[in-house]
């Protein structure tokens, strides 16, 4: 017979374990944060990332890319908590305690809560082109002020020298915290955004998380550099052997600033919906929301249905730009050119709108009659050439609509062809003359994350057998086949109507063959600071670059036989053989050379003796 026994209720087992509130993650699998964490998580000023997309408009392009900033945000606090108690269990010494742990953490969590609609698109494209040089304005500088409402209108309780160590983390350099005394340790700030090299942990959750969400593949092993991590002399250190590693992450975050964020479709869908918002403007008075964060707590990606639902005729153009939008009625690229960095501020100013499109009128005769001699020739984007004739006749001719015949009597209604929807035919522009409004130009910046600078030189690396002394990677030891420029200026051009996209392109590349193309780039800078350069200008053969489409490469010279000797370009030696005349090619030598060719006037033609 069972024994009653009294139940000491007094002793609770959970009572000194730390309650934590899981989250499934596509990327990180389970991730768990503790109450303090949580509160700053169940707040509306947070829980405002889940309406603003991580890619932007990138979306309307890739349908995988439909993750917003909210799950990103819990990725970066999930590995920026990761890393800070690695270090802390790896290296005592470094005095990591409880209070750098909690404020790293929540660094992770809200470096995104001033994110704007449709992210960069917001920050980068529509204020500055609102309010132009009146403000300089940052969704870094708008993530402070959102933190500082969240804490203040949800009653969390924490100091104000942890508010302000917190925004420097943001940020990624000592502001606020100077004066904190002791001072904050100096290598927290490289973990949510490093300054110095680019390897933080913002990065390593978006490049993970993007490239899975658009079904790209990434070479990123984020917990192997985890691992590796150690600080050496006040700096974030990683192990030489993992060299390769992290230049594939600089590689991967080009890449997918190349192929997905800054796609050709994707930038033409930014600069609709920036006219989308600026003709919105007037109405909703955005950019001055962006002081207030009551008001720019309600400012999402959701400001395109607002518009759209809106009967506001003030609010007519913004309509017209979405339902284009909709209907997938974007603007046609018609050229694109890949050019050295240093080309953006000396064409920005002449590779204009309104340089292309007085030029398309131009070339069309609308102000000069004469415009078969001005341009005899022109490429088109499959590569051949026609005349001035056939690029007038291709544009102006409408397209041709094919009839649909009656049905037969008797067929069954399932069996007949709905009649076609003319609704989402672009109409027909092509006799239309071209104005600055019909035509974008687009100049996009990439790069390996530090603009034109090697990151992978800017990382500190230890060795296996001195892991207390470190040194940055020198490119003899980083391996041979690297890019000789780490920045890359991609223009294109854009038509708003593809029957004007011909015109617009032999357009475009006429006015890019009066642009200045610079021989040596190294006289960049000194071309760039002469502002008395005469825009579209022609410039003299005594110039210091040359009008060309691209920059020249001198042609080979031909090698040529005096006396014995040949004589090649600059480049090769000077070989005289004895003896007089050459000797006489084997028959196996002729076999070779019948099969593997030289080029024609190639300074190899004369081959040399193995």
């Amino acid at each position: 017979m069972p024994v009653d026994r009294d139940i000491d209720t007094s002793f609770n087992p959970v009572e000194d374990v730390e309650e934590l509130r899981s989250f499934r993650d596509p990327i990180w699998d389970l991730i768990q944060f503790n109450k303090f964490a949580c509160s700053f998580i169940d707040t509306p000023q947070f829980q405002r990332l889940r309406y603003l997309k991580q890619l932007g408009v990138s979306y309307f392009v890739f349908p995988g890319a439909s993750h917003n900033r909210f799950e990103h945000s819990l990725g970066t606090a999930y590995l920026a908590r990761k890393l800070v108690v690695h270090l802390k269990e790896r290296q005592p010494s470094l005095g990591i305690n409880d209070r750098d742990i909690e404020c790293v953490e929540i660094a992770g969590l809200c470096h995104d809560l001033g994110h704007g609609p449709f992210s960069h698109v917001f920050d980068s494209h529509f204020i500055p082109r609102v309010k132009g040089n009146q403000r300089s304005w940052s969704h870094e500088e708008a993530s402070e002020m959102m933190l500082d409402a969240l804490i203040k209108e949800n009653g969390i309780r924490i100091s104000t020298d942890k508010v302000e160590f917190i925004k420097d983390l943001i940020q990624g350099e000592s502001r606020m915290s100077l004066h904190h005394d002791p001072p904050e340790k100096p290598f927290l700030f490289e973990i949510v955004a490093n300054k110095a090299n680019g390897i933080d942990v913002d990065k390593w959750d978006y490049l993970a998380r993007d490239s899975k969400m658009v079904g790209e593949t990434c070479p990123l092993v984020a917990t192997r550099l985890l691992e590796a991590a150690r600080v050496v002399d006040g700096r974030i250190a990683y192990n030489w052997k993992d060299s390769h590693s992290i230049n594939e992450l600089f590689y991967a975050r080009y890449s997918l600033h190349k192929k997905i964020y800054n796609h050709k479709v994707a930038r033409a869908i930014e600069h609709m919906i920036v006219e989308a918002l600026i003709a919105a403007e007037p109405v909703y008075h955005m950019a001055d929301k962006i002081d207030d964060p009551s008001e720019y707590l309600l400012l999402t990606d959701s400001i395109l249905e607002e518009i759209e639902r809106s009967k506001d005729p003030r609010l007519e153009e913004s309509r017209r730009i979405i339902r284009d939008l909709r209907r997938r009625k974007i603007p046609h690229r018609v050229e694109e050119k890949c050019v050295h960095a240093d080309y953006r501020p000396l064409w920005k100013e002449r590779l204009t709108p309104a340089a292309v499109a007085a030029m398309a009128r131009e070339i069309a005769g609308h102000t000069n009659p004469n415009f078969k001699e001005i341009l005899p020739h022109t490429k088109l984007s499959d590569g051949e050439t026609t005349s001035a004739d056939t690029v007038i006749t291709d544009v102006a001719s409408p397209t041709t609509d094919v009839a649909t015949p009656d049905p037969i009597p008797g067929t069954p209604a399932s069996m007949i062809p709905d009649t076609p929807d003319d609704s989402n035919e672009e109409e027909d522009f092509s006799n239309v003359p071209v104005t600055e409004k019909d035509v974008i130009v687009d100049f996009c910046l990439l790069h390996y994350g530090m603009k034109e600078k090697d990151p992978l030189g800017l990382v500190p690396c230890y060795g296996k057998n001195d892991p207390y002394h470190c040194s940055f990677i020198r490119p003899s030891e980083s391996g041979s086949l690297k890019p000789r420029n780490f920045q890359e200026l991609v223009v294109r051009c854009y038509a708003r109507h593809r029957s004007q996209g011909k015109i617009i392109q032999a357009a475009f590349r006429k006015v890019m063959e009066k642009l200045p193309v610079i021989e040596d780039e190294s006289n960049v800078a000194s071309i760039v600071a002469d502002r008395s350069l005469t825009p579209l200008a022609i410039q003299s053969p005594g110039s210091s670059f040359t009008v060309v489409d691209a920059p020249i490469t001198p042609k080979p010279t031909k090698v040529e036989k005096v006396n014995s000797e040949v004589t090649a370009p600059n480049t090769f030696m000077t070989v005289t053989r004895s003896g007089g005349s050459p000797r006489k090619k084997s028959n196996k030598r002729k076999e070779e050379d019948r099969e593997f060719p030289a080029e024609p006037d190639s300074p190899l033609r004369k081959r040399s003796k193995r």
